[in-house]
């Protein structure tokens, strides 16, 4: 285990795999998973007040306001402990959310999961979640019986913002403006970039030997 990487965070656009192999690199080194997108739907299955307008932002392909998702981001994070460390999935999504960061939080490396658009459409328009949160995917981890969770035996659904039209306008602010975050943790020396349309076993064997030859 490489003691000295222990809070990571995953960039790459939606649908390459971020969550499956952030999975995998915790298991790794021992340290928690925070799923930005599992913190929202958790308030949005709530149904609060704050879980209904962001439900609304997500059903439009909108980001939430910054000054929201860092609260809801630290307050996850404080519970972790201050020697504990982390995989960040999802967050931060723009340089004044990555600059927050590195004040209360500041990261060992960042790994940036490259795919194109038209492989991030395809992979999400295929994926298929029930209502407690276990997720399947037509392609690669189909249910065992068509439309019905193997764990819970809940129907599965097509999420609303995992639809082409949604996951296009998405795309289109994940280019604009989480993009620009490369550039920034570049600058830092804590970019490293690996090739997400390999298959899933490839790309987690690529980020684990970076792991464990690394120091």
């Amino acid at each position: 285990m490489n003691k000295n990487i222990n809070k990571i965070i995953l960039m790459g656009p939606q649908g390459s795999g971020k969550t499956t192999q952030g999975d995998k690199i915790a298991e790794f080194l021992d340290v928690d998973m925070v799923v930005a997108g599992n913190i929202l739907r958790k308030e949005i299955r709530l149904q609060t007040d704050l879980g209904k307008q962001i439900d609304q932002v997500v059903n439009t392909g909108r980001l939430i306001p910054n000054e929201l998702m860092i609260n809801l981001m630290f307050k996850t994070i404080d519970l972790l402990g201050d020697d504990k460390g982390f995989i960040l999935d999802g967050f931060p999504r723009d340089t004044e959310q990555a600059e927050a960061l590195d004040l209360h939080y500041p990261v060992d490396k960042v790994f940036n999961i490259e795919i194109s658009d038209e492989v991030a459409v395809h992979r999400l328009e295929q994926r298929r979640v029930c209502s407690s949160g276990h997720v399947f995917h037509l392609e690669y981890h189909k249910p065992k019986k068509a439309g019905v969770c193997d764990i819970c035996q809940k129907q599965l659904v097509q999420r609303k913002d995992d639809k082409p039209e949604t996951v296009k306008k998405r795309l289109a602010i994940y280019h604009k403006e989480t993009s620009q975050l490369l550039d920034y943790y570049k600058k830092q020396n804590k970019l490293v970039v690996f090739d997400g349309e390999k298959s899933i076993k490839a790309v987690s064997k690529d980020i684990l030997d970076y792991l464990k030859n690394v120091r």
